[in-house]
């Protein structure tokens, strides 16, 4: 329900005109809800941004993100991110 409860959010935040972009560990429910906009990482649940103390990996899907949420012009958007967890 996380993923529902973020998405009615971020829908409310838009409504504002304010723009918005979602990190996911969960694609499927992330197409379900229909995000604003989303990106989705191939990480365990609750390690969204990446192993702890991995600053740089963490720095990098945040920069992702934010790069989706300046380019992004239409709501919806959904970009998986090509970050793996490091050793799997």
């Amino acid at each position: 329900m996380c993923n529902q409860s973020g998405g009615l959010i971020q829908r409310a935040v838009e409504a504002a005109g304010i723009p918005t972009v979602a990190v996911s560990t969960m694609k499927q429910s992330v197409e379900r809800v229909k995000n604003p906009r989303t990106v989705v990482v191939r990480f365990p649940r609750g390690a969204t941004i990446g192993p702890p103390n991995d600053i740089p990996l963490q720095r990098r899907v945040i920069l992702d993100a934010l790069e989706v949420l300046r380019t992004a012009r239409e709501p919806g958007t959904l970009l998986e991110l090509p970050h793996r967890w490091p050793g799997g």
